[in-house]
């Protein structure tokens, strides 16, 4: 049975038998705890990420946390070829760094 079909059933209960009448309600009531666990699995993944850290002007986020650092070639490279690095950072200025 459908939930449509359970809605109507319950909706005109005098019409039906106790059986089918029991059989709607488990479906509305099965309907009901698989939205409330959607909702609970929605937070718990929302609360998982956490903030790492702004690197390339891009914000990164991480499951177990940890943080975004420049990598320790493209540090080399901006004190060696600052016109190479700008060039494959696209010129982006980097805070803290």
């Amino acid at each position: 049975m459908r939930l449509a079909e359970a809605r109507k059933v319950l909706e005109e209960s005098d019409k039906h038998s106790r059986g089918v009448i029991e059989k709607a309600k488990e479906v509305i009531q099965a309907s009901l705890k698989g939205k409330i666990e959607d909702k609970k699995m929605d937070k718990i993944q929302k609360a998982e990420m956490a903030y790492g850290g702004t690197a390339m002007g891009k914000k990164h986020f991480y499951v177990a946390g940890g943080s975004v650092t420049l990598n320790p070639g493209l540090k080399a490279l901006r004190k060696s070829s600052p016109e190479a690095f700008a060039k494959i950072t696209k010129g982006k200025t980097i805070k803290g760094e």
